[in-house]
Formats: C-alpha cells, sequence, structure tokens
C-alpha cells in the first residue's frame, strides 16, 4: 500500500508540474504599464497627423507596432490576444486614418520602380503565404505570381493600376477583424506604400516564371539546366491519345506543385513540353514507344519513391492515356513545345465550369441538398434542423416550422419580383434552388460566419450572401430578429429580401460593388415591405456620417473605402439617387451593363451619359449634403 501510495504520490506531483507548465501567458506588471502608455502614446498621433506630419506619425505608429510585437513574444502570447487587441486595433484605426490622408495607398506616379521578384515577393512570402497557400480557406492564393491572378471567394486579388481598388490593398489597411496579415502585426506604412506604387506601375512580373514559389525566389538553381536541343516527335493527327487535351491538365494541377520553379524536385521541371522530353538530374524520364525504359512511368507505379506523393492522386483515365502516349511515341500536337502548359490547358475555373455545365438541374440540387447538409454539420452538428423545400429555394433551420413557412411565403413573394424587375424567365432563378440557412440567435449566425466563411460577424452584420463560380455553391444565411425594425437592425423580412437580392446579383459569377449589391437589395426591400421602416428612416443620416471621411468624389467608388457595415446605408442612398435621376428601367440597365461585364466608367456612360462617376459621385454627394445638412463636406473642394 505505501508503495501504491508513493506512486500515486509520484505521479500527482508529476501532474501538477506539467499543469503548471501549461497555464497560459500572463503579462507582468511592468508589460501592462507599457502597454497603457502604448496607448496614450498611439492617442497622440492624432496631433500629428492633424499637423500633417505624416511621416513622423507613421513611424510613430511603426514603433508602436514593434513595441507590440516584443510585448507579445516576451510574454509568449499570440499577436492576436484579446491582451493586446485594443492597443492593435487603435494602432490600426490609426495607421487606416494617416493612410488615407497621407495618400499613402493611392501610389505615387514619381516613385522608384518596384521590383516583385526583390521587393514585393519577400513581404507576401513573411506576411500572406502561410495562410494564403494551396489550402487557403477563402480560396484565395498568393504562394505564387500565377496563383496571385487568380480570383479567391471575395474577387481578384489587384485592379491593375488602381491600387485603391484591389483587394489585397483594402484587406492590409482595414481595420479590427478583417485586416490581414489575421491576428498579425499590420503591414509599415513603407510596406503598404511600395505595395501600392507596384500595382500603380502596373503590377508587373520582372522574372521568367510565373510558377514559381514566392519562396524560391533568390534561391540558386540545384543544377545548371543543360541547353542542348530535345527531338520533339510531331503528332500527326492520328493518334489516339492526344497530349494537350488528355494529359497535360494533370500535368499543370499535379505536376507543378513539385515540378516547377527554380528548385523543381529532382531537377525535373513539367512547366513546358520541352521540360518534360528533357528530364531531370537522373537523365530522360520518357522514352518514346519505350514503357519500362521510361522513369516516368516506373514512378507512377509506385517508384520508389511514388509518384504523385502524399494525398494527391491521378484516376485510371489519364494513367491509362500516359501508357497509350507513350507506347504512340510520345507525340506533341502544339506548335511550340517552349510555350508553358498553363497556356494550353483550360484553368482549373474553366475545367470547373465545364463540369458543372454537365450537369442535369436533378444533379444540382441532389449537390446543394448535400452540401447544406454538410455545412450545416460544421455549424451545429448536433441540433436537428428543420427543413422546408419550394421551386425555387431550400429552407433550412432551427426556427419553428411555423416561421419557416412564413419566410417561404416572403421569398416566394420577392423571387416575383426579381423575375418582374429583372425581367427573367419563368424557370428556376439559381441552379439547383437557393439554399436559405435562419438561425434563431446570434450564435448559430455567428458559428456559420467563423466556421463556414472563416471570418468574424461583425455585430451589426446579421445576414449575407454567397454565390460561387458556376453556382457550386449558392446560399444566404440570417439570423431571425423578429418582426421590429430599430435604428440599427432591419427586421427579419427585410433582411431576407437584402440577401436573396445580392445572391441574384451573384449569380453571374461578375464581381460587382458592394454598394451596388446592398442597395439594389433595400431598394427592392422598400417597395415590398414599405419605406416607413425605422431601418429604412435611418439610412440617410447614416450614409452622411459615413461619407464624412470621402477624400474626394471620385474615391466614393474605390473599393476598400468603407467598412462592412457602411455599405448599406451608402449602398441604399446611393442607389435611389441613381433611380431619381434616370428611373428605374434605365438604373436595371446599368445593373446589367455590370453582370455582362462592362466597367463602372462604360456602364455610367451608356445609361447616365453624359455624366462619368466621378460627376455622378458629386452629384450624389451634394443631395446628401442638402439633405443631411453640414455633416458631409467634400475635401478638397471650397
Amino acid at each position: 500500500m505505501q508503495r501504491l501510495l508513493a506512486i500515486f504520490g509520484c505521479a500527482l506531483v508529476s501532474g501538477l508540474i506539467l499543469v503548471s507548465t501549461a497555464l497560459p501567458a500572463v503579462i507582468t506588471a511592468e508589460q501592462r504599464k507599457e502597454l497603457n502608455q502604448l496607448r496614450d502614446d498611439v492617442g497622440d498621433v492624432d496631433k500629428l497627423i492633424k499637423d500633417k506630419k505624416y511621416d513622423e506619425a507613421g513611424k510613430a505608429l511603426d514603433e508602436a507596432t514593434a513595441k507590440i510585437e516584443k510585448i507579445a513574444k516576451d510574454a509568449d502570447l499570440k499577436p492576436g490576444d484579446k491582451t493586446l487587441l485594443p492597443v492593435q486595433t487603435l494602432i490600426d484605426k490609426k495607421k487606416q486614418t494617416l493612410q488615407k490622408l497621407a495618400g499613402t495607398t493611392k501610389g505615387k506616379e514619381d516613385a522608384a520602380d518596384v521590383s516583385f521578384i526583390k521587393q514585393v515577393a519577400p513581404l507576401l512570402n513573411s506576411k500572406c503565404v502561410s495562410c494564403h497557400d494551396d489550402k487557403a480557406a477563402g480560396k484565395l492564393r498568393l504562394d505564387s505570381f500565377a496563383e496571385m491572378k487568380k480570383p479567391g471567394k471575395s474577387g481578384y486579388l489587384l485592379q491593375i493600376g488602381q491600387p485603391q481598388r484591389s483587394l489585397i490593398m483594402a484587406r492590409v489597411t482595414a481595420a479590427g477583424a478583417g485586416r490581414m496579415p489575421k491576428d498579425g502585426a499590420a503591414l509599415s506604412n513603407d510596406e503598404i506604400s511600395m505595395l501600392a506604387n507596384w500595382i500603380k506601375q502596373g503590377a508587373k512580373f520582372d522574372g521568367e516564371d510565373e510558377t514559381v514559389k514566392l519562396a524560391d525566389f533568390g534561391k540558386p538553381a540545384t543544377k545548371a539546366r543543360p541547353n542542348t536541343p530535345i527531338k520533339i516527335a510531331k503528332a500527326t493527327g492520328n493518334e489516339k491519345v492526344k497530349f494537350i487535351r488528355d494529359l497535360a491538365p494533370d500535368f499543370v494541377l499535379i505536376c507543378q506543385r513539385c515540378h516547377s520553379g527554380n528548385n523543381p524536385r529532382g531537377g525535373f521541371r513539367t512547366v513546358t513540353f520541352e521540360d518534360l522530353m528533357r528530364g531531370g538530374d537522373s537523365g530522360a524520364v520518357l522514352v518514346a514507344g519505350d514503357l519500362e525504359g521510361s522513369r516516368l512511368w516506373e514512378l507512377i507505379n509506385g517508384g520508389p519513391p511514388k509518384m504523385p506523393p502524399g494525398q494527391a492522386r491521378i484516376y485510371r483515365k489519364w494513367y491509362d492515356n500516359l501508357k497509350t502516349w507513350i507506347e504512340e511515341g510520345c507525340k506533341y500536337e502544339g506548335d511550340d513545345p517552349k510555350v508553358p502548359l498553363a497556356r494550353l490547358v483550360p484553368t482549373e475555373d474553366e475545367l470547373k465550369l465545364a463540369k458543372l455545365s454537365r450537369m442535369t438541374a436533378d444533379e444540382f440540387v441532389a449537390m446543394r441538398k448535400e452540401q447544406t447538409h454538410e455545412q450545416w454539420k460544421k455549424t451545429l452538428g448536433k441540433e436537428e434542423p428543420r427543413e422546408l423545400e419550394t421551386s425555387d429555394f431550400y429552407f433550412y433551420g432551427n426556427v419553428d416550422e411555423g416561421r419557416l413557412k412564413q419566410l417561404s411565403g416572403w421569398a416566394d413573394e420577392h423571387a416575383k419580383a426579381l423575375r418582374a424587375g429583372f425581367k427573367l424567365s419563368d424557370g428556376p432563378i439559381w441552379k439547383g434552388k437557393l439554399t436559405v440557412f435562419v438561425y434563431k440567435d446570434r450564435f448559430g449566425y455567428s458559428e456559420f460566419s467563423q466556421t463556414i466563411n472563416n471570418r468574424e460577424a461583425d455585430p451589426a452584420v446579421v445576414g449575407h450572401s454567397e454565390v460561387t463560380l458556376g453556382q457550386e455553391e449558392a446560399y444566404i444565411v440570417i439570423q431571425d430578429i423578429g418582426d421590429t425594425a430599430n435604428s440599427i437592425l432591419p427586421d427579419t423580412q427585410l433582411n431576407l429580401i437584402d440577401q436573396m437580392t445580392g445572391a441574384y446579383l451573384k449569380r453571374g459569377g461578375k464581381k460587382l460593388p458592394e454598394w451596388l449589391i446592398r442597395g439594389t437589395g433595400l431598394a427592392m426591400a422598400t417597395k415590398e415591405v414599405g419605406g416607413d421602416n425605422e431601418y429604412l428612416r435611418s439610412m440617410r443620416g447614416a450614409a452622411a456620417d459615413a461619407l464624412r471621411s470621402l477624400e474626394t468624389p471620385g474615391d466614393l467608388f474605390g473599393e476598400g473605402k468603407f467598412a462592412p457595415t457602411d455599405m448599406a446605408p451608402i449602398g441604399y442612398t446611393l442607389v435611389g439617387f441613381m433611380i431619381k435621376e434616370a428611373g428605374q428601367p434605365n438604373f436595371m440597365k446599368f445593373v446589367a451593363a455590370l453582370q455582362s461585364g462592362s466597367n463602372l466608367q462604360d456602364a455610367v456612360g451608356s445609361v447616365y451619359k453624359p455624366a462619368t462617376p466621378q460627376s455622378l459621385a458629386t452629384a450624389y454627394l451634394t443631395s446628401i449634403s442638402q439633405s443631411a445638412g453640414p455633416a458631409v463636406k467634400k475635401k478638397g473642394k471650397k
């Protein structure tokens, strides 16, 4: 018994030691004092900004950021820890104000040339790639220049020549939870200025291969590549397997993950057809007409090493095609074997669209239901949902059955309004129906935003819509906030109409301005629920407040100029102004022009001629100023 007690006592002591080492880090009294001093110092930056001492203000904020990072490191805290967050958010907001006033995010006309390879790539690799690689939740990858040119769920990263309309600038200059890098220190003023200048100068790539990983720039190649001519067998047209059609897509999508850039695995690149035939460090990997002599065939059949590695896999059809193609002599039907294969094959998006286009209506509905079930399980897996299906909608939520039917009735009525307003056919508005998630409380809505959309929901946001490429996903999510609106939150019917309209506008796949999406939804809601609604009545005053920070009228249409919560009042009043100026039919033509791919300048010119976005913005701001009093002042105008 004594031996057992001794063993138990040792285990208990050991356990206590283990627990004590696992306790969360706590900042010291000195560090807390330093944080309080930092808060005061950051507050003093306002005077520097007011005196237009922008360089001094930027230096002070960068120094504050460095001190925050040091405290986090010394106390073993994550950058986004709640202890540091109030001061970090204050710094971010001051930086945002400084950047707007100093024009940091605009880019300078006379700035020195910025090199992507030497300046931009190292910055993005150190700050962004750890999250935005091939596992990026928002499907926005920044691990190579080729990936940066592709859109994520929120649209394209860059607007060439227009830093203020570029998503990346909106993200790195945002304040609060939306700022990137997530949970990390904000970029310095110099870094933001450099990014803006690069975009202003055309976001040029000054390397040789856009598929090279950012982390590989500056590294010497593992081995000089021989330049001896490679014999290319020209296809006759009678081959059973076409290289570009049947094999090249997987060489791009699967093989180039490891076999591209300056340091391809095994010295073997799959960027061009010539690269494939040249081989790697061990020599040729493809021998025309000789399966047994082709090293690539051996690797794909189990190696060692096995190719492709890890979880990547090839399908039987591709395997059979490769076998036939080697046996037929490794023929190439292209004109130039030096052309990157990525230019010859459909992109991932094009392949996805092609796949979706082949799906029947029933297959789309089945896919939508499966997606809905999975998303609910990830959010509130232990709670049994209620379901209701109509010709256009698939309702899914934890409100009672009667409420779900009421929401369904409102949705059907608004579907009629969408068909009439946009002159739609009687067929389905969305492929596979539109899923409507309805959560009875804030917890459910917040869980969905965090788990599915990977973002924190602003307390004033109670609904959102999501329609991805080809309508692979199409849903709206709303919190049932009741039937009485107030100055901050809409009622549930208005919220439903707003989000449904957003889902309609997004269904074509074009990136439309957020003010247009929100404004159109609320304008349509006004006709259906009536203008005597406290939430709608508050829009004009809220717009006037949001517009105070606007520097010039032209900035009204800039990307990332306003907080997400400002989009509703600005969008509602701006759309209302545009309808009043030219009538609803012409406004619908303006929307249709944007949906068809026209830019804002052309869309405005085609409907509001001779107006331009600048003159339209000026007229709108004047109307807001006249109705809201002195709240809105167009800066730079006397």
